[in-house]
């Protein structure tokens, strides 16, 4: 890999230039490469060597600040009370992979078996091989894990007395202890996995350029922002990027390679004329393709943090005091272990909150410490939070750009509870917290209700208060979806319609949202339309058994 201080050092032509270095963009560069084709990697932001992204426990740093973090703000939401939702996207190398919370999950098999119903090739059979391509995961082997790829998987630790409390409190309710939720069954209360590796975090910069064999062909530069991508015909023929005010351009042999996420790969193919053409051209940008689905469907997790006080001083925020973090930080520093290995979210679970549900419409992320780490936050209570988040809303909003300058933020709106069912479905799992927390398990530990708080009971109360408090899980997707309908935007190889060399390749083809973190998602769908970009014959399918109710 040769890094490119100045785009002056640039080639005049690629083979592939690929935009965008998150979670899809540093796989595609980096198995583009494995081949020796000349491949050009353009991010945005800077290079992924501070501290601060390689020390997992130090996640709220780089999601905090506006040097690795784009701090885009949908528009007023309707349904939540017109309140703007800051949305965190990676602005660095690894992109959102750099920034995020390293929680390994797959989403559930029935997802991609809904996916394949209409689109060939993208079922569980024939993703499986590809997750299991992308992983080395260290626990226990099986035929749903991969041993040998890029990105270090591992179970958490786990080994703090509130870990036991939640998974103690979710078998009280009825729920199954679940030892791989990324196996056979999703379903149930678990130890987390996590994209964590020899202490570090393992990015899929980290995985896909850093490590492993040298990569000649590939030259990567950063700080720099596409502007447009040039369509000759129906070829993308040249990308013009913006370093330290200066205007520069690459030619294309072969293809582009869009992967700049949900929100910011369809601004760009606006940018580019590929969109709606009566709204491109009140912008005074002439449509070159006329794709009106671009944009459309945008979908996110609504999320809400549920919160209790703790009567003992046991939570893990005692460890993070300011001497305590600096102690941390150095056995980490040393050791790579200890506090500043993990990512805190060392326990979840996956549950359904109705007989109606045939795989679980709610997601649980607990965190032993009470207030946030991200946004910088320092003041950390004693106490104890689960994160829920709804699986599979039906709400859907929009990504949309309002000027033609390059440089100003995508718009979008979520429309988060915008459906009864989501709404209905979100209140179950207040309720259905709730009663996870009144388990003896957490007997000697509960405190008082913070969030909603104990004024808040009845459906309509708590239904308020979501829509005063809910918000995004930043997993944003769906936004350029694959499909064959008029609303599609790509095929099922992430090729933009009536375009012959132009892809996207992120979460924003996705064709519905999955039921979790988008983190590996993205990373399978890269390593899947990686193979085909290079010829490859698609890895056979496998047809591992998967929990049905």
């Amino acid at each position: 890999m040769r890094k490119i201080r100045s785009a002056a050092q640039i080639h005049r032509s690629y083979d592939y230039v690929v935009i965008g270095s998150g979670s899809a963009g540093s796989v595609v560069a980096g198995r583009l490469a494995e081949d020796r084709h000349r491949v050009l990697l353009i991010e945005a932001g800077p290079w992924d060597d501070s501290i601060f992204i390689k020390m997992p426990a130090a996640l709220g740093v780089p999601l905090g600040s506006d040097k690795y973090n784009w701090f885009f703000n949908s528009d007023p939401e309707p349904y939540l009370n017109q309140r703007t939702i800051l949305e965190a996207r990676g602005r660095v190398l690894g992109g959102s992979s750099s920034i995020n919370g390293m929680n390994w999950v797959r989403g559930n098999p029935r997802d991609y078996d809904h996916w394949g119903k209409d689109l060939p090739g993208w079922s569980y059979a024939d993703v499986l091989p590809y997750f299991k391509k992308a992983e080395t995961f260290s626990g226990v082997k099986s035929e749903y894990r991969g041993a040998s790829g890029p990105m270090m998987v591992e179970s958490c630790a786990a080994d703090h007395p509130m870990y036991a409390c939640f998974l103690k409190a979710g078998e009280q309710a009825g729920h199954l202890r679940v030892e791989d939720h990324n196996g056979f069954r999703q379903e149930g209360v678990h130890v987390t996995q996590r994209n964590v590796g020899k202490g570090l975090r393992w990015s899929t910069s980290r995985a896909y350029l850093h490590e492993g064999p040298d990569r000649p062909t590939l030259d990567v530069i950063v700080q720099s922002r596409v502007s447009r991508i040039e369509l000759a015909g129906k070829r993308a023929a040249r990308v013009h990027f913006t370093q330290e005010g200066q205007s520069y351009s690459v030619e294309i042999d072969c293809e582009v390679i869009l992967c700049g996420g949900a929100l910011n790969s369809p601004q760009l193919l606006m940018l580019s004329g590929v969109g709606n053409a009566q709204e491109l051209a009140a912008l005074g940008i002439k449509s070159t393709v006329d794709l009106p689905g671009v944009g459309l469907g945008l979908k996110d997790h609504t999320a809400a943090a549920i919160q209790y006080k703790i009567t003992k001083d046991v939570s893990v925020a005692k460890d993070l005091s300011t001497i305590r973090r600096g102690l941390l930080g150095a056995r980490w520093l040393l050791t790579r272990t200890g506090l500043g290995a993990t990512n805190f979210f060392e326990v979840g679970a996956f549950i359904r909150t109705r007989d109606s549900e045939k795989i679980p419409n709610i997601q649980f992320e607990f965190l032993a410490l009470l207030g946030e780490l991200q946004h910088g936050a320092v003041q950390l209570g004693h106490g104890f939070q689960y994160y829920i988040s709804l699986m599979r809303p039906k709400s859907s909003g929009r990504v949309w750009i309002a000027s033609a300058n390059p440089n100003a933020a995508p718009k979008f709106v979520f429309n988060h509870m915008q459906d009864p069912d989501d709404c209905e479905q979100l209140v179950q799992g207040v309720k259905a917290t709730r009663n996870i927390i009144s388990q003896p398990a957490w007997d000697e530990l509960r405190g008082d209700e913070v969030t909603p708080g104990a004024g808040v009971r009845t459906d309509a109360e708590i239904l308020a208060w979501l829509r005063d408090n809910a918000s995004t899980n930043y997993h944003p997707c769906c936004s350029a979806r694959m499909g064959f309908d008029d609303m599609s935007v790509t095929n099922e190889h992430g090729v933009v319609h009536n375009l012959d060399n132009l892809r996207v390749v992120d979460a924003s083809i996705m064709p519905e949202i999955v039921s979790g973190n988008l983190n590996a998602p993205v990373i399978m769908i890269a390593e899947k339309i990686s193979d085909h970009i290079r010829g490859r014959t698609p890895l056979s399918p496998e047809s591992a058994l998967y929990y049905r109710l």
